[in-house]
């Protein structure tokens, strides 16, 4: 029976080919959206997961009163209090993560992602080794573990194992071993790891400065992390540095959770939302439910093509279990070639969709992932999809169904009616959570900054440079296309934060204390970023800037109470140096709109404190100006010229939520594109059932608008009646999404409007044209087929 139904089938497809293809298109769109999200949110919750102590292993994280999470802690800390808790069986540090320049012979390399670790980080982690004892690697110091990317490009055919390395044109490191590369799915993504004996000391006897770094415990499985963390927070009193983690609780985050969970801003390591997770999850099952209900939709309105067919074969012996099964196997073939197009889809896009994302998926035709996706899940679709209009279709009555009455298919199609209206809400919501996300990225590109990033060039300056970089300005400045340039120590995504004290002596109790962001710079500074004075001392110009000055924000003269006269002000180092104000300027974001902006002073560079170097190109003769510059950094540096845009660099703030907002809109184009092929279905069955009553009413005088009002009036009120429904939900479910941000929209009525006109324009668009096909019909030929 079934090759029979098979071959009937087939030769169905083919004679209907229109059927067949609209069929086919709308589930093979919403299965490949579906597979395609299934894979991102597979891969985003297998983050960590490959390392086996996995379940133990926290990341030991801060926070000030209970606010203000921080990613890192002081850097020998753990020293301190892991001594006093006998739970911690384990830890591990890693520090660093910038841009190092390696020397190898005549090879110079500019590598990212640089560590310094500790000697067990290879027992702690499970991160694959090539020919190497994970417990020796590290048995010396001054040695490096390298990955086999790094190898292919600094060693070539050369074995790495003993060989030198030269980093930052200063000290040699011995390379120990290779790894393999980190994949994909791990939060700690390294080039080269290093092992440097007494790296992690601090240095607060020294600088009067702490550094903090990431760093991670393993405790006994039977502990309780929340006495562990009490007993961290316990243990700040011991360090010498004790004042500077006065007010902060520590807190174990688990390993696993810190891509999705972490509650913290900034971190060195990329990270990502739950919240992502759950909203790309529910689009994924909402895009598959959609294809579904179409399939659905799309069966039960050509079955008033069939009733006929179905009628002869009810009369010539057909039972109702025959009829079942020649549908379902109809539904299940359908399905299983929707499935198959939409693996192959899927995998031809894997390469630009892990580019948008920056993931490596794969797909291969002889994995188990086939195997599962297209004929087990292809099956059990095809089968859910396919039981409803299977029992429809045979519950027919044999000799209405030879007459082709309506009263053999019934006239009210609710349950379409519902299934059209749980698309539209559906599509509506999609559509309202769409518009609101494109007006805050939108906004995220055009809000003001408090500075000015077109045509700025940030030059990166490294230790090797300190003392010489006034000279590597001097060039920049005799180069034709340089307007300007500044050193400072201002990078965007980075500051520095130093103490500020109201009076000389901080050890006083009438002095107060703060931590601010501080910015090193020179007096082109402000000119560059062209940033906005609000007041200045009398005779002051920004282009004699001195020792002892401070420009600051508006917020810092808020917060310190400053409102009424700013200028002169003083403030004071920890050494009681004094610090003058001497003008005070609009705050401006050196962070992502999603962090607020924060108090900040500028003072007048140091040594210590150069580490970029700005330059205002001009707009014409910019891209020559900076292929001379390069060639003179690179002579007077001696390492690659590296260098980035600054709107390049706000850019990045916010690549992951750009790549999340282009996979939203391609999956809320596809679910409206269903949606109106279900649509596409209900007018079908709507306007064959009502073809006679439009023939009736037509010669009765009903002109052509009338008709088309009468046909078209009923989807009108679904799609507002859906848009009302899924107006309130959009709201709240994006007031979590916007929250992340602390500057966005205000969620305005125009939202919500724009998205339900530009739905019903879509679907106006679909009915119109078949209903004027109806209404246009000679209303002899329809009533004479009665």
């Amino acid at each position: 029976m079934f090759k029979n139904n098979l071959k009937l089938i087939i030769r169905k497809l083919r004679k209907e080919k229109l059927y067949s293809f609209v069929n086919i298109a709308g589930l093979t769109v919403g299965l490949t959206a579906f597979l395609l999200i299934a894979l991102y949110v597979r891969d985003e919750l297998s983050f960590d997961n490959f390392h086996e102590n996995k379940e133990n292993i926290y990341r030991v994280i801060s926070s000030e009163n209970g606010e203000k999470y921080k990613s890192t802690i002081a850097s020998d800390f753990v020293e301190f209090f892991r001594e006093d808790i006998p739970q911690i069986d384990g830890h591990a540090r890693i520090a660093g993560g910038g841009i190092s320049l390696l020397n190898f012979g005549e090879r110079n390399l500019n590598v990212e992602n640089v560590f310094f670790v500790d000697s067990n980080f290879f027992e702690f982690f499970d991160f694959a080794l090539l020919n190497a004892n994970r417990k020796t690697v590290f048995s010396e110091t001054s040695q490096v573990v390298i990955t086999q990317s790094l190898r292919e490009k600094l060693f070539g055919d050369t074995n790495p194992i003993g060989q030198e390395i030269q980093m930052n044109k200063g000290k040699v490191y011995t390379v120990a071993a290779v790894a393999t590369d980190p994949p994909k799915n791990s939060t700690i993504q390294f080039e080269m790891l290093v092992y440097e004996r007494e790296y992690f000391k601090n240095v607060w006897e020294e600088m009067h400065s702490v550094r903090n770094i990431t760093t991670y415990v393993s405790i006994v499985p039977s502990a309780s992390k929340e006495a562990v963390s009490a007993g961290i927070t316990k243990a700040i009193d011991k360090p010498v540095y004790r004042d500077m983690l006065e007010g902060y609780t520590y807190e174990l985050l688990p390993y696993t959770d810190q891509r999705l969970y972490a509650p913290y801003q900034r971190d060195g390591f990329q990270k990502n939302d739950i919240r992502y997770i759950t909203l790309f999850s529910g689009i994924g099952l909402v895009v598959l439910l959609l294809a579904l209900i179409n399939y659905v939709n799309l069966v039960t309105a050509q079955s008033m093509s069939r009733v006929k067919e179905i009628g002869l074969r009810k009369v010539i012996g057909a039972n109702k279990v025959q009829l079942v099964f020649s549908q379902l196997s109809e539904s299940v073939v359908i399905t299983l070639v929707s499935f198959v197009f939409a693996f192959a889809i899927a995998e031809r896009l894997l390469p630009f969709y892990n580019q948008l994302l920056d993931k490596s998926i794969t797909l291969q035709y002889g994995s188990s992932e086939f195997f599962i996706w297209v004929f087990m899940a292809g099956l059990a679709l095809g089968v859910l999809a396919g039981l409803y209009p299977a029992f429809y279709i045979s519950k027919f009555k044999p000799l209405a169904l030879l007459n082709k009455t309506t009263a053999a298919v019934g006239n009210k199609g609710y349950l379409r009616k519902f299934l059209v209206l749980f698309q539209f809400i559906s599509s509506g919501l999609l559509l309202v959570v769409l518009a609101i996300m494109f007006s805050q990225m939108n906004y995220l590109k055009t809000t003001d900054l408090g500075f000015n990033p077109d045509l700025v060039i940030q030059v990166p300056l490294y230790s090797d440079l300190e003392g010489g970089y006034q000279a590597l300005k001097n060039e920049a400045e005799r180069i034709g296309g340089v307007k300007s340039v500044s050193v400072t120590g201002w990078t965007v995504g980075n500051a520095t934060s130093s103490s500020f004290f109201d009076g000389p002596d901080s050890e006083s109790e009438d002095t107060n204390g703060y931590r601010f962001h501080l910015v090193y710079a020179d007096r082109n500074y402000p000119e560059i970023l062209e940033l906005k004075f609000l007041q200045k001392a009398e005779g002051f110009d920004s282009n004699q800037f001195y020792k002892g000055q401070i420009i600051v924000t508006e917020s810092l003269v808020k917060k310190l109470g400053w409102q009424e006269n700013p200028i002169g002000q003083k403030g004071y180092t920890y050494k009681g140096e004094p610090m003058e104000v001497v003008a005070v300027i609009d705050d401006f974001h050196t962070f992502s709109l999603k962090q607020e902006m924060e108090p900040m002073f500028i003072t007048p560079i140091v040594d210590r404190g150069a580490n970029s170097l700005l330059l205002k190109m001009d707009a014409v003769n910019g891209q020559k100006a900076l292929q001379e510059f390069g060639e003179v950094y690179e002579r007077m540096a001696q390492r690659p010229f590296e260098f980035y845009y600054l709107d390049d660099k706000i850019k990045d703030f916010y690549k992951k939520e750009q790549g999340q907002f282009m996979l939203f809109q391609i999956s809320s184009g596809l679910a409206v594109f269903i949606s109106l092929l279900g649509l596409i279905a209900l007018t079908i069955y709507t306007l064959e059932q009502r073809r006679k009553e439009v023939s009736i009413r037509k010669v009765l005088g009903a002109s052509i608008q009338n008709l088309l009002f009468l046909l078209n009036k009923e989807y009108t009120l679904l799609v507002f009646l859906a848009f009302l429904i899924a107006s309130p939900i959009a709201y709240y479910a994006m007031q979590g999404w916007l929250a992340e941000f602390k500057y966005r929209i205000e969620i305005t009525p125009l939202i919500f409007i724009g998205a339900f006109l530009s739905f019903l324009v879509l679907s106006w668009l679909v009915t119109l044209l078949q209903s004027l096909q109806v209404s246009k019909a000679n209303p002899a030929d329809t009533l004479r087929e009665e």
